[in-house]
C-alpha cells in the first residue's frame, strides 16, 4: 500500500524567531508566556505585513505566514468549554480569538473521539495539537461533486494526506488543496487549536457522511471515497 505522512515537524517549543514579544508588527514572532500577548502581535503582523501588502489574497503564503506563528503560540487557558452534542465521544470546542485577520479556537477530543470529514470552504488554516496526540487525514473534493450546501447531494473525495501529530505538531490546509478533513484523538485524547482565514464564505461547513468508513490513521495517497452532505450535524455524519 502507497502509504505516505504529510506534516510539519516543527515543534512549539522553537518559539523565538525574533528578539522581542512586545506585540510590535515584526514579520517573525518573538517569545511568548501570554496568549493575549501573541495574538496582538500576530494579527499585528498580518495586517502590516500581509494584508496592508495584499499579500494575504495568496491562501498559501499566508498559510506559511500562519506556520511561523503557529510555532510561537503560548499555552492558552479556556474559561469555558462547549460540548459538541453527538459525538461519538466527548468532544467540546471554544472560540478563543474571533474576527480579522484570522480566528482562533480550540477543541478537546476524548480517547477515541472522531471528527467526521469535514470541509471549510473559502477558508484556509492550521491545525496544531497542543496536548495528547491527533490522527488527522486531509482531502480533496473531486470535480463534480455536489457542493457542501447541497445537504443529501453526492459527493466524491480523495486522500491528499494522513498525519500523526502530538505535542507542537500541525497541519496545515488552502481553500484549494487538502481543505476536508478527519481527525480522530489518540488513546491518551487530544486538545487541539484551529487557527482559520476566511477568504470567502461566511463559514458555514458540512460534515460528509463516508458510504464505508475511512480509516484516519492509514490510507493510500489518492485513494477515493464516496459520501453525501449531511449539514452541520455531527451525528448524521457517522458512516
Amino acid at each position: 500500500m502507497n502509504r505516505r505522512k504529510m506534516v510539519q515537524l516543527v515543534p512549539l517549543a522553537l518559539a523565538g524567531c525574533a528578539a522581542s514579544g512586545s506585540g510590535s508588527a515584526d514579520l517573525l514572532p518573538g517569545q511568548y508566556t501570554d496568549f493575549n500577548e501573541w495574538l496582538k502581535a500576530a494579527r499585528a503582523a498580518a495586517g502590516t505585513q500581509l494584508v496592508d501588502k495584499r499579500a494575504a489574497r495568496d491562501p498559501a503564503r499566508y498559510v506559511q505566514f500562519l506556520s511561523v506563528w503557529a510555532v510561537a503560540m503560548p499555552r492558552f487557558v479556556v474559561r469555558e468549554w462547549r460540548e459538541v452534542k453527538g459525538a461519538n465521544s466527548r468532544l467540546d470546542s471554544a472560540l478563543l480569538a474571533s474576527g480579522s485577520p484570522f480566528v482562533v479556537s480550540a477543541f478537546r477530543m476524548a480517547p477515541g473521539c472522531i471528527q467526521p470529514v469535514h470541509c471549510h470552504p473559502g477558508a484556509g488554516g492550521i491545525t496544531v495539537c497542543h496536548e495528547g496526540s491527533l490522527a488527522i487525514k486531509h482531502f480533496d473534493l473531486i470535480p463534480g461533486s455536489a457542493e457542501f450546501s447541497n445537504t443529501g447531494g453526492a459527493a466524491e473525495i480523495a486522500e491528499v494526506s494522513v498525519a500523526h501529530v502530538h505535542t507542537g505538531r500541525f497541519t496545515t490546509f488552502t481553500p484549494s488543496a487538502g481543505n476536508l478533513h478527519q481527525l480522530e484523538a489518540g488513546p491518551e485524547g487530544a486538545v487541539g487549536v484551529d487557527i482559520l482565514v476566511q477568504w470567502q464564505g461566511a463559514g458555514a461547513f458540512s460534515y460528509l457522511k463516508l458510504a464505508q468508513a475511512a480509516a484516519t490513521s492509514e490510507g493510500q495517497i489518492g485513494a477515493r471515497h464516496r459520501g453525501a452532505w449531511t449539514g452541520m450535524d455531527i451525528a448524521k455524519a457517522y458512516a
